[in-house]
């Protein structure tokens, strides 16, 4: 059967297509996607300039399969020259003494007011995900999705915003 990608549906013939620059693995809880992903990231950086590996996923499991704690900031893999890796966190986050000077300007009620907006969470990830596809400082970037659910409303966030 004739593909897209050619006539050898194989993982050798994703890596070897250069035009992919965006690789998302997807699927349901539990099948492996993390685990995927690293293997793909690795074999990518063997073969790219650099590989960027993003973790959506609120788990945050690429921490755990390198044993290196990964940011919101793509970090350099250790072991790698050129592989990087970042867990973009769906949350809000807080910078450490932000809750008490809100509370001293009476503003706190702001900020929980912003948490509980539905969609701001998927607005979060959204964003940071789009600042690294426009600068696009990578030969690669392969998404580690967080389970179909979570991933088809980050996925759907621009048309909400429509």
């Amino acid at each position: 059967r004739h593909t897209a990608m050619g006539d050898d549906p194989t993982l050798r013939n994703v890596i070897d297509q250069t035009s992919l620059r965006w690789i998302f693995v997807g699927g349901k809880g539990g099948v492996g996607k993390t685990t995927t992903s690293c293997a793909l990231a690795v074999t990518l950086a063997a073969q790219r300039d650099s590989v960027l590996i993003i973790s959506t996923d609120p788990a945050h499991n690429l921490s755990d399969a390198f044993a290196q704690r990964f940011t919101r900031s793509p970090t350099l893999v250790r072991g790698f020259s050129n592989l990087y890796a970042m867990e973009v966190d769906p949350t809000l986050e807080r910078e450490e003494g932000t809750d008490a000077v809100l509370e001293d300007h009476g503003m706190s009620l702001l900020g929980d007011i912003a948490g509980a907006v539905p969609g701001v969470d998927e607005a979060m990830s959204f964003a940071e995900l789009m600042k690294h596809v426009q600068l696009m400082e990578f030969s690669t970037i392969v998404f580690d999705t967080a389970p179909t659910g979570h991933t088809l409303r980050l996925l759907s966030f621009p048309t909400l915003l429509e």
